[in-house]
């Protein structure tokens, strides 16, 4: 088969996604490749509001996961695939027309193993503040370089693989709440010996947070999976990051929290003597909110794991304590 008409399988999981499953599915179902070669399968993970019947309004596959959890979620949807190329997004994304094809293209080279393009912003004229912020310092980056990276990474947002080469590392780990994709994209490369590889101009336009609670439980999402993976990946020979290197982060991370709190109220007198925007008087209140955050759920996640010393406590919770604890209700 040639390579613009690689069959492809498109998965959402959605998890009380009713406010945004509708754009992102239109999105999807406009895309420039040819319509008899791609498919999108949704999933709905035991949703509590009326997702289901906002997807039964679109000509897609839906199937209902009851393990609770984007993992199980995607390795459903992989299961109900027969197509050569599994691509992945998420209920609160928007995809480019030319999304898909832009994917699909680099599986012209033979080692290529997954695919992944940038996640940008979601742009809408009632943006707020903590949108603005998220947009301005996204931690949605695909392909991130920087001396403490492992190895390339796709966040499943925006990321496609090899149906075949994904089942045989079996799928994406159901008992990883978080970071279930970096995991999955590790492993791959690492079993497999296939490459990833980054399509820039394969664009996903992210909903990101618009509330300080969402924006709070995203970052503690953050630190409990960096702290997992750590553990689970601690034995990796060329592996950047170790309990010695958290432990400084982390009091890197404490120690900025008192400048973040002088700097918001020193700006808060700019803003009310107005020399500074009301966007400019939050920054150091939404810096101050990721950290701590970030730190808490680092912090949970060390005591889980012994001081990771042992992945296995974590991955022995069960799915729906943790889902409640790191997973907002609906769109935060």
């Amino acid at each position: 088969m040639s390579l613009n008409r690689l069959t492809v399988s498109i998965v959402v999981p959605v998890y009380n996604g009713a406010g945004t499953i509708a754009t992102c599915l239109e999105s999807l179902l406009h895309q420039n490749y040819p319509t008899e070669a791609y498919e999108i399968i949704v999933v709905e993970n035991n949703s509590t509001d009326n997702t289901t019947q906002v997807v039964q309004k679109y000509p897609v596959r839906l199937f209902h996961s009851h393990e609770y959890g984007p993992a199980p979620a995607r390795n459903l949807g992989l299961a109900k695939s027969e197509a050569e190329v599994v691509a992945f997004t998420d209920a609160d994304c928007v995809a480019d027309p030319n999304w898909l094809r832009e994917l699909i293209k680099l599986y012209e080279v033979p080692d290529t193993g997954g695919v992944g393009g940038a996640i940008l912003a979601y742009q809408h004229a009632n943006r707020n503040i903590v949108e603005m912020f998220s947009d301005e310092y996204s931690p949605l980056i695909n392909f991130a370089k920087g001396e403490r990276v492992f190895l390339p990474d796709l966040y499943a947002a925006n990321a496609s693989y090899r149906r075949q080469l994904l089942k045989e590392i079996g799928g994406f780990n159901p008992r990883l709440v978080t970071a279930d994709d970096v995991d999955a994209a590790w492993r791959l490369q690492l079993q497999t010996g296939r490459k990833l590889r980054y399509a820039p101009q394969a664009i996903i336009y992210h909903h990101h947070r618009a509330t300080r609670k969402g924006l709070a439980r995203q970052y503690r999402q953050y630190g409990f999976g960096e702290i997992v993976l750590d553990t689970m990946y601690g034995h990796c020979p060329t592996y950047p990051r170790n309990l010695r290197f958290q432990m400084r982060r982390m009091l890197d991370q404490l120690a900025a929290l008192p400048r973040y709190a002088l700097s918001a109220g020193l700006r808060q007198i700019r803003l009310a003597t107005g020399r500074a925007t009301r966007y400019e008087a939050a920054v150091p209140q939404l810096w101050f909110l990721i950290e701590s955050n970030n730190l808490w759920g680092k912090l949970e996640a060390l005591i889980a794991t012994r001081f990771m010393i042992d992945a296995q406590p974590v991955l022995n919770m069960k799915a729906e304590v943790l889902v409640s604890r790191l997973f907002p209700k609906g769109k935060g």
